[in-house]
C-alpha cells in the first residue's frame, strides 16, 4: 500500500482539479529524474514504455500547462512532500522539483499562492487522518519561514480566530497556527508530535520576527535608494505591524499558551514569550503588559517541578522528627534555595524586563497592573509566585509610584486591596524568605496607600497579635503582625504624623509595641523594639509637653500603656499576664509610675505641669495596683502569678514614701493616692471595702490548683509543616477587615481609673493578702509552682515592708514609726508562729525556702525601739527573738539559707532594739555567739557574711567618736560592749583572710568602726 502512495497523491490532485489528464502530466513529470536515465531502468519503466510517446509535449510545456492549477496543487503537493512514508515523500519531492524548479523559483511560486496554500494546510493539519496531519505540519513549517505581517494577510488586530463574517487576516492566521501547533504537540501519533515540534520552532521564530520592530523585508540594496521620508514611513509601518503582532501573540500566549497541559507545548510558548519580551518595545506590548506580567508571575510557581515541593515537605518533616527544632530551619533553607532558583531563571529575567517597561507606558496602563498583582498574590499556587509578586510590588513602588494612587480608601481601591492581601499573605506564609519579601513590599506600599487604610491595617495587626496567644498561641501570626507594624514604622513613617480622629498610633500601636518588646520570642521582641524606637521618635515631637525636661515617651503615653497592660492582665493567657508584669516592672524601674522626683515634699515646689504629671502618674499607678491586687487576692495559683506580686510590690513601694493617711496636706489632696498608710483601715484591702471581714466566707472555697501553661500548638504546627506548598493562600480574612477606624474604650485616657474601677489600696491590706497567700495551706502544697509562688509572696511582702523606711530628720518620722509598729504587730505573730511550727496545719513540713523568706519578712518589719514592750507577745520579746535566731544559726540547722536569714534577722533586731535592752550582757554575748556560729560555716560565704553583718550592726550602734561624746545612750552602749572588744576584733581580723571579697570588706568596716574605741 505504501508503494502506491505517490500515485494516490497524484490522483487526488488531478481529481481536485476536475481534469483527469493532469494525472498523466504529473506522472510524466515524476519520471523526469536522472534515476530513469539508468540503462537498466530506462527500458523497463520509461515513460515511453508506460505511457507511450507524448508527442509535442516537453517538461517545460507541462509546467506551463499546470500553472493555472498551482493554487490547488501546491497544498497537496507540499503535504505529500512531507508524507510520513519515505518512498512517497521521495517521489513527491521529485515531482515538486520538476514542477517548481526548486530554490528561489520554488519559494516564489509558494509566495504567489501563500495565503490559499496556508489556509488549506491549516485545515488539513486538523484532519482526522494522521498522515494528512503529519504532511500539513511539515509543509507549514517550511512555508512560514521568514514571512512578514503583510505576507500573512496584513490587517489589524483580530481576536476572532474563526474569521466568521470576515476575510482571514494575519492575526487570525497567526492564532490558527499557534492552535494547530499546540494540537500537534499533544497528538496521539508520534510522527505528528515530531512534525509538531518542527512547526513549533518555526512558529516561534516567525512570531519573534513579527514582533521585532527593527526587522524589515526591504533588502540592503533597495534601502540605499530610499529617501528619508520613505525610510521613516517604512519604520513607522514596521512598528505598527510589530505592535499588531505582539498584541495578538502575547494575548494568546498569556491567555492560552501558558496553560497548556502538554509540557512541550508550554515550553514552546514560554520560549516564544521570552523571545518577544527581549525584542519588543514598550509601546509594542503596552496593550497586554498588565496581563503579561500577571501571567509571568503565575508561571513562576506553575512551571516549577512538583518534585521540589515533595522534597521540601519531606525533608522538613524528617528533620523535625529526628532533630526536633531544626526542621523549620531546614525548611527555610530549602525554601530560600527554591526562591533563588526561580528568581534567577529566564522567566524572572523576562519579568524584570517587563517591569522596567512599565515606567515607559501610559499611566492608565500602569494602573491596570495593580489588580493583576493582587490577583497573582491571592491565586498564586506557590511561594515562588508570591515572593516574585512581592518583589514586583516593591520595584513598582520605587519606579512608578503614581500607579498606586486611586480614589477611596476601601476595598474598592486596588491599592488598599493589595495592601491587605500582602498582610494576610505574610501572615499565612510558612517560609521566612517569602514572609520577609512580603513585609518589605507592604512597607513600601504603605507609604503610597491612603492613611486611613494604613491605620485600619495597623489596628488589625495589633488585634491579631493580642489574640494569638494563650490557647490560640500562634507565633507566625504574632511575628507577621510585628513585622507589618515595623515595616510601616520604618518605611512609611510619614503616616505616623497622622493618627486619624482616634489617634491610633498613640492609643493602640505604640502601647502594643511597648508590651511586645517583652515577648518571649526574641525575634518578635526585636521587631517591636524597632517599632517603639522608630514610631516613638515620630510621635515624641507631637506631644505638647516637649518643653518639660525629663518627660519620657512612656510617660506621655502612660494612660494608653496602662490600658493595654490592664487588658493583658485580664487576659486568659498567662503569657500575656507575664508580659504585663514585665511592663509594670520596667515602668517602675524608670520611675514612671512613681511620684515625680523632688528634693523636698513641700507643695509649693510643684508647678502646674508637675501637678498634671503627678495626677496622671497617680491615676495610672492606682489602676495597675488595683488590678494586681484583684489577681493576687484570688486563690488560684498559676505559673507567673509571682510576677504579678513582684510588680505590684514594686509599684506600691514607689508610693509608700508618702505622708501617713489622715494628714490633711495639700500634697495628698492633689490626686487619689494609689497607696494609703492607715491604721484605721486595717480590715480593708481597698479603702472602705471591708475586704477581710467579707473574705472569711470566700476563703473557705479553696481553689489553689495550679494551672498549666499556655496550650502548645506543636501538633498543629507539624500538621501545617507537612502540608502542601503548591496551593493558594486563603486570604479571605481581609474581607472581615472593616473600613472604619474603631477603638474599644476610646475614652479611657480621660478617666482611666473609672474605666477599670480603680481604688486606693491600703498598705496593711496589701501586706495581709500577701501573708495569707504565703502561709495558707492548700491541698496541693507539694505541687510544682506553689512553692515558688509562696516564696515570691514573702519576697514581695519583704520589699513592701522595706519601702516604708522613715528618715531621721523627716517631719513625719514618728508617724511612720508608729505605722511600722502597727504593721509589725499585725503580721509578726503569724509569721513567727509559722516559723516556730515548721509545718503547715495539714501536718506537712515547711520547706526551708519559706522559713528563710519568713525570717526575712520579720527582719524587714522591725521598727525603731522594738522590744520595749515584751508584754505584747513572743515576737515582741527581743531577748527571746535573739535567742531563737542564735539557735537557728547553729550547726543543728541543716539549711544554709535559714542560717543566713537568721543572722540577718538578728542584725536587724540589734539595729532597731531599744538601747536599754541592748546594753544587757545577755544580749551582747548572744550576739557574739550567733556571729561566731555563722562564721564557722566554711562552705557558704553568705552565711559568714551575715554573721559579720550582725557584728557590724552591734558596733554601729555606738556611732562615731563625735556622736558618742554628745549622746549619752551611745556612750553607755559602748561601755557595755567594751569588755568584748578584743573578742570582736579578733573575729573580724580572722575574717580578713577570707577568700570572699565581701566578707573581707565587712570585716574591715568592723575594725575601722572600733578603731577609735578606748
Amino acid at each position: 500500500e505504501a508503494t502506491l502512495g505517490a500515485y494516490r497523491e497524484m490522483s487526488s490532485a488531478a481529481l481536485s482539479l476536475g481534469h483527469v489528464d493532469v494525472l498523466y502530466s504529473l506522472m510524466i513529470l515524476s519520471t523526469n529524474h536522472p534515476l530513469w536515465l539508468m540503462p537498466e531502468m530506462r527500458d523497463r519503466y520509461s515513460a515511453k514504455a508506460l505511457l507511450g510517446k507524448a508527442e509535442g509535449e516537453s517538461v517545460d510545456e507541462l509546467r506551463v500547462s499546470l500553472r493555472p492549477h498551482l493554487g490547488k496543487l501546491i497544498p497537496k503537493l507540499l503535504r505529500a512532500c512531507n508524507d510520513p512514508d519515505k518512498q512517497t515523500r521521495e517521489q513527491m519531492s521529485n515531482l515538486w522539483l520538476a514542477l517548481a524548479g526548486g530554490g528561489a523559483e520554488s519559494r516564489a511560486i509558494v509566495s504567489q499562492n501563500l495565503l490559499p496554500t496556508m489556509d488549506v494546510l491549516i485545515q488539513d493539519a486538523g484532519s482526522k487522518f494522521w498522515r494528512a496531519r503529519v504532511g500539513a505540519c511539515g509543509a507549514l513549517s517550511d512555508i512560514i519561514i521568514g514571512r512578514s505581517w503583510q505576507d500573512l494577510g496584513g490587517g489589524g488586530i483580530e481576536v476572532d480566530d474563526e474569521g466568521s463574517g470576515m476575510m482571514a487576516t494575519a492575526s487570525i492566521r497567526l492564532i490558527r497556527l499557534w492552535k494547530i501547533t499546540m494540537r500537534a504537540l499533544d497528538d496521539v501519533r508520534t510522527p505528528v508530535r515530531e512534525r509538531g515540534e518542527s512547526l513549533g520552532r518555526g512558529i516561534r521564530a516567525l512570531t519573534i520576527r513579527l514582533c521585532d520592530p527593527t526587522v524589515s523585508d526591504v533588502t540592503q540594496d533597495s534601502d540605499i535608494y530610499m529617501s528619508n521620508t520613505q525610510r521613516k514611513l517604512r519604520e513607522k509601518q514596521s512598528e505598527i505591524s510589530a505592535e499588531y503582532a505582539a498584541t495578538v501573540s502575547l494575548g494568546w500566549l498569556v491567555k492560552y499558551g501558558l496553560n497548556q497541559q502538554c509540557a512541550e507545548a508550554t515550553g514552546i510558548c514560554i520560549s516564544c514569550l521570552l523571545g518577544i519580551v527581549d525584542v519588543a518595545a514598550p509601546c509594542t506590548v503596552q496593550p497586554v503588559l498588565a496581563e503579561l506580567i500577571g501571567s509571568l508571575l503565575m508561571a513562576m510557581s506553575g512551571l516549577e517541578p512538583a518534585a521540589l515541593n515533595y522534597l521540601t515537605v519531606r525533608a522538613a518533616g524528617n528533620d523535625t522528627n529526628l532533630q526536633g527544632n531544626t526542621g523549620p530551619d531546614r525548611y527555610d533553607q530549602i525554601e530560600r534555595l527554591r526562591i533563588n532558583l526561580a528568581l534567577s531563571g529566564p522567566i524572572a529575567g523576562a519579568l524584570h524586563k517587563c517591569l522596567e517597561m512599565v515606567k515607559f507606558v501610559d499611566l492608565e496602563a500602569q494602573k491596570r497592573l495593580i489588580p493583576e498583582l493582587d490577583s497573582s498574590l491571592r491565586k498564586g499556587a506557590g511561594f515562588a509566585t508570591r515572593a516574585a509578586t512581592a518583589d514586583a510590588v516593591g520595584t513598582l513602588c520605587g519606579t512608578c509610584p503614581a500607579a498606586f494612587y486611586f480614589a477611596g480608601s476601601t476595598m474598592s481601591n486596588p491599592t488598599v486591596r493589595l495592601l491587605r492581601a500582602l498582610y494576610f499573605a505574610s501572615e499565612r506564609e510558612r517560609g521566612a524568605t517569602a514572609k520577609d519579601k512580603m513585609t518589605h513590599a507592604l512597607g513600601s506600599l504603605a507609604e503610597l496607600a491612603p492613611g486611613k487604610a494604613v491605620r485600619i491595617l495597623s489596628l488589625k495587626a495589633c488585634e491579631r497579635y493580642s489574640e494569638s496567644s494563650g490557647s490560640n498561641n500562634d507565633p507566625s501570626i504574632r511575628k507577621a503582625a510585628a513585622a507589618t507594624i515595623r515595616a510601616i514604622a520604618v518605611r512609611a513613617s510619614n503616616h505616623m504624623a497622622d493618627g486619624g480622629p482616634k489617634d491610633i498610633w498613640c492609643r493602640k500601636v505604640l502601647p502594643t509595641a511597648f508590651l511586645g518588646r517583652h515577648d518571649k520570642d526574641a525575634k518578635i521582641s526585636s521587631l517591636w523594639k524597632e517599632v517603639w524606637d522608630e514610631g516613638g521618635s515620630a510621635i515624641n515631637s507631637m506631644d505638647g509637653r516637649d518643653g518639660v525636661f525629663g518627660v519620657l515617651l512612656q510617660e506621655k503615653l502612660l494612660p494608653y500603656i496602662v490600658k493595654s497592660t490592664v487588658l493583658a492582665l485580664q487576659s486568659t493567657s498567662w503569657a500575656n499576664r507575664k508580659t504585663a508584669c514585665a511592663v509594670m516592672i520596667e515602668l517602675s524601674d524608670a520611675n514612671v509610675v512613681a511620684p515625680i522626683s523632688r528634693s523636698t515634699i513641700d507643695d509649693s515646689s510643684f508647678s502646674t505641669e508637675d501637678i498634671d504629671r503627678l495626677r496622671q502618674r497617680a491615676k495610672s499607678s492606682t489602676v495597675l495596683l488595683s488590678e494586681c491586687m484583684r489577681i493576687v487576692s484570688r486563690n488560684r495559683i498559676w505559673d507567673g502569678k509571682g510576677d504579678v506580686v513582684n510588680a505590684g510590690a514594686m509599684i506600691a513601694g514607689k508610693w509608700a514614701i508618702t505622708p501617713v493617711h489622715g494628714k490633711n496636706t495639700e500634697f495628698s489632696e492633689k490626686c487619689i493616692w494609689p497607696l494609703v498608710l492607715s491604721k484605721e483601715c486595717h480590715n480593708d484591702l481597698f479603702v472602705g471595702d471591708g475586704w477581710f471581714n467579707l473574705s472569711e466566707g470566700k476563703q473557705s472555697d479553696e481553689n489553689d490548683e495550679v494551672g498549666c501553661d499556655d496550650a502548645n500548638n506543636d501538633a498543629g504546627e507539624m500538621d501545617e509543616l507537612n502540608s502542601e506548598d503548591d496551593t493558594a493562600l486563603d486570604l479571605s480574612g481581609d474581607n472581615d477587615l472593616g473600613d472604619d477606624e474603631q477603638l474599644n474604650g476610646e475614652h479611657v485616657e480621660s478617666d482611666v481609673e473609672g474605666k477599670f474601677g480603680a481604688h486606693s489600696v491600703v498598705f496593711s491590706g496589701f501586706c495581709r493578702v500577701l501573708l495569707d497567700q504565703a502561709l495558707r495551706a492548700g491541698s496541693n502544697n507539694s505541687t510544682e509552682g506553689v512553692l515558688p509562688y509562696k516564696a515570691s509572696a514573702l519576697s514581695g511582702l519583704t520589699a513592701l515592708l522595706k519601702s516604708v523606711v522613715p528618715a531621721k530628720d523627716s517631719a513625719v518620722y514618728d508617724d511612720i514609726v508608729e505605722h511600722q509598729h502597727f504593721m509589725y504587730d499585725l503580721i509578726a505573730p503569724s509569721i513567727y508562729s509559722f516559723v516556730l511550727g515548721h509545718q503547715f496545719s495539714s501536718g506537712k513540713s515547711v520547706p526551708p525556702l519559706l522559713i528563710a523568706r519568713s525570717l526575712e519578712c520579720i527582719a524587714s518589719a522591725m521598727y525603731d525601739g522594738i522590744g520595749s514592750n515584751a508584754i505584747q507577745g513572743e515576737c515582741s520579746d527581743a531577748v527571746g527573738l535573739l535567742k531563737y535566731f542564735a539557735l537557728s544559726t547553729g550547726s543543728k540547722q541543716p539549711a544554709w539559707t535559714v542560717r543566713q536569714m537568721s543572722a540577718l534577722a538578728a542584725s536587724s533586731l540589734v539595729a532597731n532594739m531599744q538601747s536599754s535592752i541592748l546594753r544587757k550582757n545577755e544580749i551582747i554575748t548572744t550576739v557574739i555567739e550567733c556571729s561566731t556560729q555563722a562564721l564557722k560555716d566554711k562552705k557558704f560565704w553568705k552565711v559568714r557574711l551575715a554573721g559579720l553583718e550582725l557584728l557590724l550592726s552591734l558596733v554601729s550602734r555606738v556611732g562615731n567618736q563625735k556622736m558618742s561624746d554628745v549622746d549619752s545612750e551611745k556612750q553607755l552602749i559602748m561601755e557595755a560592749i567594751l569588755p568584748y572588744k578584743e573578742r570582736i576584733i579578733a573575729v573580724a581580723r580572722k575574717s580578713l583572710a577570707d577568700n570572699e571579697s565581701q566578707v573581707t570588706a565587712t570585716a574591715s568596716k568592723i575594725t575601722l568602726t572600733m578603731a577609735w574605741w578606748p
